[in-house]
């Protein structure tokens, strides 16, 4: 979660100015938190919640319902974070069905999953879970199983090529750009 939420602070002042460089200040007085922290910490809070009250995973209902109601918390709570309108709508809707997203949403909310699960197994079905109550196109869950399983597998201290590997192998994502590519 610190590697997280430092990236999302040194990165929120290139959100929508990229660059293409290494060299750059990490911290400036125009760095925040957006919502990729905000949404972090809510998948957090809710994990930590229900491990309180059951002392275990495996729900699927209880789970969907315990993240959507600590997202809708959460973004209540940090109303200017920098959410997309879908997100937004999906907080003020009365529903709580998912609204089909394939952004990178769920993924950049994800990585308190990867460190709460003690198997690839359990962390794969919870990031699934967490991605689904709002990203429920299958590249949204995609994004999510990834990000989460990367987290597990670096805690686990798997090597950066096993990483890689699995994620190439497992999510068909291409690992081998560069920076200018």
């Amino acid at each position: 979660m610190f590697g997280a939420i430092a990236g999302d602070v040194v990165g929120s002042v290139f959100e929508w100015h990229n660059v293409k460089t290494t060299e750059f200040p990490l911290f400036s007085r125009f760095t925040r938190f957006t919502d990729d922290t905000v949404l972090t910490a809510a998948v957090a809070d809710a994990l930590l919640r229900r491990e309180k009250r059951s002392n275990r995973f495996g729900d699927a209902s209880k789970a969907k319902a315990g993240y959507r109601e600590s997202l809708r918390r959460f973004a209540a709570w940090y109303p200017d974070a920098g959410y997309g309108q879908m997100f937004e709508e999906w907080t003020r809707s009365a529903s709580s069905r998912p609204y089909r997203s394939y952004g990178n949403g769920a993924a950049m909310r994800v990585s308190p999953v990867g460190y709460a699960c003690s198997t690839l197994e359990d962390v794969l079905r919870e990031a699934k879970w967490s991605a689904q109550i709002t990203h429920n196109h299958r590249q949204g869950i995609r994004g999510a199983l990834a990000i989460a399983a990367c987290v597990f597998l670096a805690r686990r201290q798997t090597s950066k090529d096993e990483i890689k590997s699995y994620v190439t192998g497992n999510f068909g994502y291409d690992l081998g750009r560069t920076l200018d590519e």
